[in-house]
């Protein structure tokens, strides 16, 4: 299987170019490597296993995951830290359902729902301004709601009942997406924050009741640190909005900035992170890489890809030169410093001279050279380079920078 993930920058050119012949001693197969080698002790949780062989594309490892919930397959090394996570946020949930301390809280919250529904349909507007935060912040959230419903992630019966505002509070707790689209995570947030919503107990004081406390829950860092605040005190449309203005302050587009916040396979944190990100990085015509972005998430695990690509580009803009625009070359988007050399940024676990990179670079070279003659562009990457891809990309014309990743 070749990697997804690649897809977002070279795969367009390299199916455009003429098919390339290459004889076999010019390829080389990828090496087999011990999960332990990139995941660590994290390859053994409460509730799973990573097995203990990971191969490679060429570009990603695809890491195989036994869990309590079904076996899944994850590509590359950040999306599956990220899932990992996600399952010690899972362990945390249960620990806390299922303590006596939680169900002694909760009291009557059995009877809650039923209560609280009686309530919502003979005072309804008590009950409605009782599940929000306050006046303001509710004519926002249905300012943004309006304007955002075509990419509104949060329902109607949940934000009434308050179960939206708590899901987002727990998640940002355990330090994950409150948004995740992962099975266990999703159904287990949404049934323990529902409980907690109908019993009326706050979510610090569930926290407390995991054993050891939520810091041991998940050890890893978060994802979604860099936007706490926003993520646990706002609605998923009004997280939206914010992002819009973030991109509008870029002078991207309306058009778009609707093509990416309309792509469910991102989270509204990972866009709120990513225009941050952009923001960050301030270079003009960054709606080539929204426009890129939004094209190019067709699933989960790339519309992640990009939203690290962004982080990494605006943490290591320094030093990666200065990121001062980005350029479509032969319909795919180029980042340039601001002497003017191209650099491709890409967060891969390593590079391998197989027959997808090996068609992708050569078309892309020839591309390179036809708008920008005499340029020796840049390969940015956080992963190893095989000895033979180092070789092969530096007869092309690439130098190689090796940029640390992020945490």
């Amino acid at each position: 299987m070749q990697s997804r993930l690649f897809i977002g920058f070279f795969a367009t050119a390299a199916l455009l170019a003429a098919p390339i012949t290459a004889p076999a001693a010019e390829l080389e197969k990828p090496k087999t490597q011990g999960a332990q080698v990139y995941l660590g002790p994290t390859v053994i949780g409460p509730n799973y296993r990573v097995k203990p062989h990971v191969r490679s594309d060429g570009m990603m490892r695809i890491f195989d995951v036994e869990t309590h919930y079904g076996e899944f397959r994850f590509d590359g090394v950040e999306f599956t830290k990220m899932r990992l996570r996600e399952l010690d946020a899972v362990t945390a949930l249960e620990k806390m359902s299922q303590s006596d301390e939680f169900m002694k809280a909760l009291g009557n919250a059995a009877v809650a729902p039923i209560k609280y529904g009686a309530s919502l349909i003979t005072n309804p507007v008590e009950t409605i301004n009782r599940s929000l935060s306050g006046v303001g912040n509710m004519l926002d959230r249905v300012s943004a709601g309006l304007n955002n419903q075509r990419a509104d992630r949060d329902t109607l019966p949940d934000s009434l009942l308050g179960v939206s505002d708590t899901q987002r509070q727990l998640a940002v707790e355990l330090g994950v997406d409150p948004y995740s689209d992962f099975p266990p995570l999703a159904e287990k947030l949404r049934q323990v924050a529902g409980a907690m919503a109908s019993g009326g107990l706050p979510v610090k004081v569930g926290i407390a009741f995991i054993p050891g406390g939520a810091g041991i829950a998940v050890s890893s860092v978060s994802t979604v640190d860099k936007a706490k605040d926003s993520l646990s005190s706002k609605s998923a449309a009004q997280v939206i909005e914010e992002t819009r203005n973030d991109l509008r302050a870029l002078d991207v587009p309306d058009e778009s900035i609707d093509r990416l916040v309309e792509n469910r396979n991102y989270t509204p944190a990972d866009l709120l992170i990513m225009a941050r990100s952009l923001q960050q990085i301030g270079a003009q015509n960054t709606a080539v890489f929204v426009d890129s972005a939004a094209a190019d998430g067709s699933t989960r695990d790339v519309a992640y890809y990009e939203r690290r690509l962004a982080e990494l580009m605006a943490a290591r803009n320094g030093t990666l030169g200065g990121i001062a625009s980005f350029v479509m070359i032969d319909g795919q988007p180029i980042a340039l410093r601001r002497n003017g050399t191209a650099v491709a940024v890409f967060p891969l676990d390593d590079l391998a001279w197989t027959a997808v990179p090996a068609r992708a670079f050569k078309a892309t070279t020839a591309a390179l050279k036809r708008s920008q003659p005499g340029d020796h562009p840049i390969f940015a990457t956080t992963g190893e380079v095989t000895p033979m891809a180092t070789r092969e990309l530096k007869k092309l014309g690439w130098q190689i920078q090796k940029i640390k990743p992020l945490p």
